[in-house]
């Protein structure tokens, strides 16, 4: 009887570890899915706020359309602006920071204020279940810098400097170049693809080739004009005077000129006015900057000082940047900063620009770019998305490449490359 009584205890041991170890494992797949049911809501959620926050980006867009029909009115000396285009003229020159104006989009297009619903389109017509709505969308047409990407697809961004009330372009002196964020980064690496001072754009070794997380090469390029010039003063440079300049900027680990020593060396990452201006000597060959690349927020800065035009002050009209990827890879998103000496960008906003020290505060642009944030929302939670609009009233640029023709009749694809190769060939036979 013992013995049985023994044996009874054992099996009754064994069972209950058995049921033990069978809801700890229950328990845990239960938990698994409610945590993977909660994070596919979260997900969810959180996309359809994206898609609401983008919503309102398209809508800013129609207002933005909206705005530019109106700067042609304002522009038009045979007639004035309709009643709609003075209410977006007051809208759009507000103070958007402090979040008063959420509505104004809405309003530029007619849509009502309060935040703009958005509603589901399906079969079962289940309308806006998950409550989803823009609620705050503004506009401003005055930002610190240009900013935008380069890609292999969009290889030049180009556009007229435009400044705040009360700053001319004849008072700008400098400009930083910044380029190659965080976000640039291709898997969360760091900015260490260098080998002998030089960029490393790929991973050669092995055949799981990659691009490397590295900053690529940039150019900046200037035109600018007094009030009078000749189309042959684009041709020449007079002492530290240019209509037109171009540096190209190569990102290395320290600065140093290279292995090759066939690249000048930007001082404290900074072009003088002169170097700036022999850019467009055609004596001389325009030899790239080495910049050292060790920031943070963005990986490269350089700060180029400008020129004055040949002939006279700087003309307001013919103020025009360029920033190009000559060699198209890797992407990189860039930043353009103007400063001038005595200048404050604070002092733009009060209207009153007299006697004011020099400042390294950043000028605002007016009308070069569009700065949209949306706010949008599902259920209680909320997405935020900030984008840039780029203002091609004054001019629109096409950049046309390799001329290619569709077929030659037996199905064989014809192209001509009818691209400059000089434009980047570092010596001085280019002309």
């Amino acid at each position: 009887m013992k013995r049985r009584t023994k044996e009874g205890a054992a099996s009754f041991y064994v069972v209950a570890f058995s049921t033990l170890i069978l809801m700890i494992i229950a328990t845990s797949f239960a938990a698994i899915i409610i945590s993977e049911v909660t994070r596919t809501m979260n997900d969810d959620l959180s996309q359809s706020a994206y898609d609401s926050a983008m919503a309102g980006i398209e809508d800013a867009k129609l207002a933005f359309y909206n705005y530019q029909n109106c700067l042609t009115q304002q522009n038009n000396e045979n007639g004035g602006m309709t009643e709609n285009c003075a209410m977006i003229m007051d809208l759009i020159n507000k103070d958007t920071s402090s979040g008063e104006y959420c509505d104004m989009v809405a309003k530029m297009i007619g849509r009502g204020e309060d935040g703009v619903i958005i509603e589901e389109s399906n079969t079962n017509d289940v309308g806006n279940n998950m409550q989803q709505f823009y609620t705050c969308v503004t506009m401003s047409n005055k930002v610190s810098n240009y900013w935008s990407t380069l890609s292999s697809s969009n290889l030049v961004r180009v556009f007229k400097a435009k400044f705040d009330d009360g700053v001319n372009a004849s008072q700008v002196d400098r400009v930083k170049l910044s380029w190659f964020s965080e976000q640039d980064a291709i898997n969360g690496k760091t900015y260490n693809n260098f080998e002998n001072n030089k960029v490393v754009f790929r991973k050669t070794t092995g055949i799981d080739s990659k691009p490397a997380s590295a900053p690529p090469t940039v150019s900046l390029a200037m035109i600018q004009t007094a009030d009078t010039y000749t189309m042959s003063d684009f041709d020449v440079t007079e002492g530290d005077r240019t209509n037109r300049a171009m540096v190209y900027l190569v990102p290395t680990e320290n600065g140093s000129s290279g292995a090759e020593g066939n690249h000048n060396v930007a001082a404290n990452n900074i072009i003088t006015a002169a170097q700036f201006a022999k850019s467009n000597d055609k004596t001389l060959e325009n030899v790239p900057f080495t910049v050292a690349c060790n920031g943070t927020e963005f990986a490269c800065s350089a700060t180029i000082e400008l020129p004055k035009p040949i002939g006279g002050e700087r003309n307001d009209d013919t103020f025009i940047f360029a920033i190009g990827l000559p060699y198209g890879e890797p992407n990189t998103e860039i930043s353009l900063e103007f400063f001038g000496e005595g200048i404050q960008a604070s002092c733009v906003d009060e209207g009153n620009c007299d006697d004011v020290s020099s400042s390294d505060e950043p000028l605002k642009l007016k009308d070069v770019q569009i700065a949209v944030d949306s706010t949008g929302k599902a259920n209680d939670l909320y997405r935020r998305v900030s984008v840039r609009l780029d203002n091609k009233q004054d001019f629109s640029l096409s950049i046309m490449g390799p001329l290619e023709l569709l077929n030659d009749g037996n199905g064989e694809s014809l192209a001509k490359d009818y691209s400059v190769t000089c434009e980047y060939n570092f010596g001085a036979t280019c002309q």
